[in-house]
């Protein structure tokens, strides 16, 4: 007997396929007599403005009913919004075809080719969590459903849940009434839910979470599409949750009515991770401090920065942020004005697991005590009051602190320098950890690098802070300090170096074909301003790249990193010193050509003009890969840019 062969699916040309919106269907074969088993789908001819959940660049194995005498393929995909740079319109057409290997009794089924069309909606329902989160197995998690429209939504709806198998703190057997605002163009719900099965029984590392949102509200234009959520269940590797402070030490203006610091924040972040060693991906956590209250002293932004607003969850306030596709988790912490101490962060899956930060964050800066309420004077090997000269070669000199009524374990010393012709503070990065004060204090064993004065013949001040563990500060007095040289400014000779030394573009751009090489000049005509020009000064380039070479001696840096300082040496006859810089320029901001992955910083013009040929002028930078500070090549060169006589 000749079998009767038969295959379809659910999906129908006329159903509507929202733009943005998941849709679900199945395939199914029919047979009078069995389907040959263990035969798959094969999704084929797939139009670029949808993408399949599934991966359907390989077959999809069929499941069987009784007798084999159907078989079924759930299938699901998203209509996009966008292909490449172009948006999906109303109206364009979505197609993909179904083929399949299975026979029965030798008889093929026939093909079914799909054409439907994609629909903008302009009823949006949406959740504030990522519809395919991964989630810890215990964590309480709260989300808004939102429903928005042109159109006015009716009055007196609800949203339901349906096919959840997680426990939701509402009844949702019943109902949820929605509230309304912007005219009743918008209607939300705030709903709850802990990852727990509500029968009690255990959920599994890896178990689905799934769920539906439905509701009876509707506009003139239509119902409001349902929202699915499928996600997954994780046990958290602890130690994940842990935050990476990159720099502890945060300096702030003492004078309420002073202007932040530039680049006075500390990158913090994490990349959640399962036991398995999973990357989790949209897992909310919340950020809060140990001591209540402290997250008002700080003004945060996403990794975006965005502007984020800490708001209150339990006992304490804290922001609440959702790790990314690789599993991250990072914000930038800024510490608001007239404010000395510190903070101690912690990140919480709620409601009850949490890990500390790897490093307490101190807010630190120097007031000059008085004599009276000093606890000293910093005290230089050598000193001088005329000058102090590296005259041994050595990079650094030899502090000695002064031991102090209430010294203890713990206590924190840092160093500051102020240079008194521009009237600007600065903590130097140095610092001291105190565990022995007999050992530590009243002798010269802290070593500190003579590079913390930024400028050769320049009158600075040199003075120390110290920080209690409860955050209580004291002050020593300053001591007068002018360095008159002995050793180059130069970058960090012991450390290894893994990265492409920069690339240094002149004031016209940054053309990969305008550039130049080191151990070449730079001159006056390579940082003036051009007629056509927006900019003068100089342009450095930081390639990076997806693809690093294990074997290689230097490599790009990788995408992923964003945060970069870049540090540029300077010595000649007339001037001698270093500087940094945190802040980016964008190349649209530069104009012209230039490679898009590439980070750039200007160096201005007001910064190198005026050297006497023939100084010396080197580049390098750092930043924090897996939570070690990384160093690149050096590019180093020769400068000399005195103005030329009758220039501006």
């Amino acid at each position: 007997m000749t079998a009767n062969t038969h295959m379809d699916i659910s999906l129908k040309p006329a159903d509507d396929l929202f733009i943005s919106q998941q849709r679900e269907f199945t395939v199914t074969l029919i047979s009078d007599t069995g389907i040959d088993t263990d035969k798959s789908i094969t999704v084929k001819k797939v139009s670029k403005n949808i993408k399949f959940d599934q991966d359907v660049s390989n077959p999809i194995k069929l499941v069987y009913g009784d007798k084999s005498l159907t078989a079924t393929a759930d299938l699901s995909f998203t209509v996009l919004e966008t292909v490449g740079n172009n948006p999906v319109h109303d109206g364009d057409n979505i197609t993909f075809e179904i083929d399949t290997d299975a026979t029965s009794s030798g008889i093929i089924f026939n093909n079914v080719n799909f054409t439907g069309k994609a629909k903008a909606m302009n009823n949006k329902m949406e959740i504030s969590i990522n519809q395919k989160a991964d989630l810890v197995i215990g964590q309480s998690v709260s989300f808004t459903v939102t429903l928005s429209s042109d159109q006015l939504i009716l009055p007196d709806k609800h949203v339901t849940i349906k096919n959840a198998n997680i426990k939701f703190d509402q009844d949702i057997n019943n109902p949820i009434n929605l509230s309304y605002i912007d005219g009743h163009k918008k209607a939300f719900a705030q709903l709850s839910f802990t990852v727990e099965d509500p029968s009690g029984t255990p959920i599994q590392d890896g178990s689905q979470i799934i769920f539906e949102i439905h509701t009876d509200a509707a506009t003139s234009e239509g119902d409001f599409n349902f929202i699915g959520f499928i996600g997954k269940a994780n046990e958290i590797d602890v130690g994940s949750l842990a935050l990476f402070v990159e720099k502890p030490y945060l300096q702030t203006p003492l004078i309420s009515n002073s202007k932040p610091l530039e680049n006075n924040f500390t990158p913090v972040y994490t990349t959640l991770k399962s036991k398995s060693g999973k990357k989790l991906v949209g897992t909310p956590i919340f950020i809060t401090s140990v001591a209540a209250h402290k997250m008002n002293e700080f003004n945060f932004k996403d990794a975006g920065n965005i502007d984020i607003i800490p708001e209150k969850i339990g006992p304490n306030d804290g922001i609440m942020l959702t790790s990314d596709g690789d599993g991250l988790v990072k914000f930038y912490l800024h510490p608001k004005l007239a404010l000395v101490g510190t903070v101690e962060l912690k990140a919480i899956i709620l409601d009850n697991i949490e890990s500390l930060a790897k490093k307490i964050i101190y807010i630190v800066n120097y007031i000059e005590p008085g004599y009276m309420n000093s606890i000293g004077t910093p005290d230089i090997f050598g000193y001088d009051p005329s000058g102090i000269y590296a005259n041994s070669g050595l990079p650094y000199f030899m502090t000695s602190v002064s031991s102090y009524d209430t010294v203890s374990p713990g206590d924190t010393i840092l160093f500051f320098v102020k240079d008194l012709q521009a009237n600007n503070l600065k903590f130097t990065g140095h610092k001291l950890l105190i565990s022995n004060p007999k050992k530590q204090l009243d002798q010269y064993n802290i070593k500190i690098p003579y590079s913390i004065f930024e400028q050769q013949s320049k009158p600075y001040e040199f003075s120390y802070s110290v920080v209690k563990p409860t955050g209580d500060t004291l002050y020593s007095e300053t001591l007068p300090v002018t360095y008159l040289g002995g050793v180059f400014y130069e970058p960090e000779p012991e450390v290894k170096r893994s990265y492409d030394m920069c690339i240094v573009h002149p004031s016209i751009g940054v053309d990969p074909n305008i550039a130049i090489p080191p151990v070449n000049s730079i001159g006056y005509d390579n940082i003036m301003k051009y007629p056509g020009y927006t900019y003068n000064g100089l342009f450095i380039e930081i390639i990076r790249s997806q693809g690093n070479d294990s074997k290689a001696k230097l490599n790009p840096v990788p995408l992923d990193i964003t945060d970069i300082t870049l540090n540029m040496y300077i010595n000649s006859d007339n001037k001698n010193f270093t500087k940094s810089y945190t802040k980016q320029i964008d190349l649209k901001e530069i104009g012209g050509p230039g490679n898009k992955n590439s980070i750039y910083f200007h160096i201005p013009y007001d910064d190198i003009i005026g050297i006497n040929w023939r100084g010396n002028i080197s580049f390098d930078y750092q930043f924090f890969k897996d939570e070690i500070i990384q160093y690149s090549a050096v590019w180093d060169g020769y400068i000399g840019t005195t103005p030329p006589p009758g220039s501006n």
